[in-house]
């Protein structure tokens, strides 16, 4: 089973951020994935109309896809313009969960209004109830990230609560095989709540890498993730789309 993420598209009216989305997804439709996540920041400004242009583009690829907000997403927009699709009637909390065969893939909508960081707690309880089942395993998608990346600066937007979430995690009757999130712009892999944790590169432009004061030039294209479930075994892919 091949899901594709898409993460910081940053849409916000012009033609430059939605050609950088087609380059991604002109890739990634030959994959045919079974489904892809996006996982925050679809839109920056703009929204109702970059909404219209993500979502068209998304359907034009045939799978079923479901998205989450970020920090630069406008809820009540997005709502209105993805919500018949998750069955969204308020615009806070949007979580969604998508089934497919022998996955699921549920979304944790973590953002803090008017604030970069995020926070899971406001939702734990939710995914408590989700993962207290005997479905099948689930991916974790949100938007900022419950772990630290160690780039100088970024870690103050982290998502906060993140022990209890891992808590939750680890604690589930339903197996979670990975959590994956974006908002940082840049690709990486490391471990959370004992399982492993990624962070899709992003559609709009990259951050620059900057560790332990040190940092180099950004050369980076757009990219996406590509995470393939086969046999009890979860294998992530980062790709850079030139």
């Amino acid at each position: 089973m091949i899901v594709g993420q898409l993460s910081d598209i940053h849409a916000d009216g012009s033609a430059e951020a939605l050609q950088r989305l087609d380059v991604v997804l002109g890739w990634l439709g030959p994959l045919r994935p079974d489904a892809v996540i996006v996982s925050g920041d679809l839109a920056e400004s703009d929204h109702q109309r970059s909404y219209r242009a993500v979502r068209q583009r998304l359907e034009n690829l045939g799978a079923p896809f479901f998205v989450v907000p970020g920090n630069m997403d406008d809820h009540g927009l997005m709502m209105e313009a993805f919500g018949d699709l998750y069955g969204w009637s308020s615009p806070r909390p949007l979580n969604v969960v998508g089934s497919l065969r022998d996955l699921r893939l549920i979304g944790l909508d973590v953002t803090v209004s008017g604030a970069h960081h995020g926070d899971a707690r406001p939702v734990l309880d939710w995914l408590s109830r989700e993962l207290n089942s005997d479905d099948p395993p689930a991916l974790i998608f949100q938007h900022q990230h419950p772990f630290k990346t160690g780039i100088d600066g970024k870690d103050r937007n982290i998502c906060f609560g993140g022990d209890e979430l891992a808590r939750v995690i680890e604690n589930a009757r339903s197996p979670v095989i990975a959590l994956t999130c974006g908002h940082v712009h840049r690709p990486m892999f490391t471990r959370f709540a004992e399982r492993p944790a990624t962070m899709a590169p992003s559609v709009a432009r990259a951050n620059r890498l900057r560790l332990d004061g040190r940092e180099s030039n950004i050369s980076d294209p757009p990219g996406l993730l590509v995470h393939h479930w086969s046999e009890g075994r979860l294998v992530s892919h980062a790709v850079a789309v030139h």
